[in-house]
């Protein structure tokens, strides 16, 4: 009797562990910049806020995207705070800004942190680069995990992010 109650108490935890794990999430981002963004004296530190739509909302663009067009229900809201890197002598080629990146969709949020990448200064629509998932309620997203932001146009403040919805501890090369 022992034994078959520890056997269910195991199954129940590992169950319960299983449905714990974080979901993955994609979001789009539609930004301004002229309306939605705000930048310092210098020009090199920047915040913003914009809508979050639900991942596909956005068709890639080769144009700039007119935020003002998209008829969908924003589902949250986005928050950076950054700063352009490019020049600096310890920046990647494709470094354009450190950011940090927060979520908000209801009583759920995540953040994301790391380098805004666009090839030779220039944004295209389908590029890709990663953000470090840093932090999360509620089980939206996991913590210390890798998120994928796609540009959805040439401007570099339309696009979709994808979180991975686990953890990964593993070094990948």
């Amino acid at each position: 009797m022992a034994t078959l109650k520890f056997a269910f108490l195991l199954a129940t935890l590992m169950m319960l562990a299983a449905t714990a794990q974080a979901l993955a999430i994609t979001v789009d981002v539609c930004a301004t910049a002229a309306t939605d963004a705000r930048f310092d004296s210098t020009g090199k530190f920047f915040t913003a806020a914009a809508p979050i739509y639900s991942g596909g909302t956005i068709a890639q663009s080769t144009a700039p995207i007119d935020c003002s067009t998209i008829t969908a229900t924003p589902i949250g809201t986005f928050f950076t705070a950054g700063a352009f890197v490019t020049g600096l002598a310890g920046a990647g080629a494709d470094d354009l800004a450190l950011v940090t990146w927060h979520f908000r969709i209801g009583s759920r949020a995540f953040d994301t942190i790391g380098p805004v990448q666009a090839t030779g200064g220039v944004f295209a629509a389908g590029q890709t680069y990663p953000q470090t998932v840093v932090g999360a309620t509620h089980g939206i997203a996991a913590a210390n995990s890798e998120a994928t932001v796609t540009t959805l146009d040439s401007s570099g403040f339309v696009f979709e992010l994808k979180t991975s919805g686990s953890t990964d501890h593993k070094h990948k090369h």
